[in-house]
């Protein structure tokens, strides 16, 4: 249970420091850089504690997954990037590939 928890934790920093990287401008704000090697390091040291107990190929299907749909949902909140039948489309297929990994384990 403790994996599933350090997965989560792990998608969530990761999520935080891409949205950090939307806010350095292309690296020209400094103070966001900060979030982003914080993000990506505590994101990283997470996955490589739950690769400890769970399968390769599942978890990092599950993380980029999982990361790729709330940076999605990030950026249509806080940047209006939005939505349309194409994105919600290709955000199911991810979805889906995610789930069929997992039920071949």
């Amino acid at each position: 249970m403790i994996a599933y928890i350090m997965l989560c934790a792990s998608v969530c920093f990761e999520v935080f420091a891409d949205t950090m990287m939307k806010l350095s401008d292309g690296f020209r704000h400094k103070l966001p850089i900060v979030g982003v090697v914080v993000g990506y390091a505590v994101s990283f040291y997470a996955l490589s504690r739950v690769l400890l107990q769970l399968p390769l190929g599942p978890v990092y299907a599950a993380w980029t997954g999982l990361s790729i749909v709330l940076t999605a949902v990030v950026g249509a909140i806080l940047w209006n990037e939005g939505f349309n039948v194409k994105k919600v489309v290709g955000l199911i297929a991810i979805i889906v590939g995610v789930v069929l990994l997992k039920m071949g384990v």
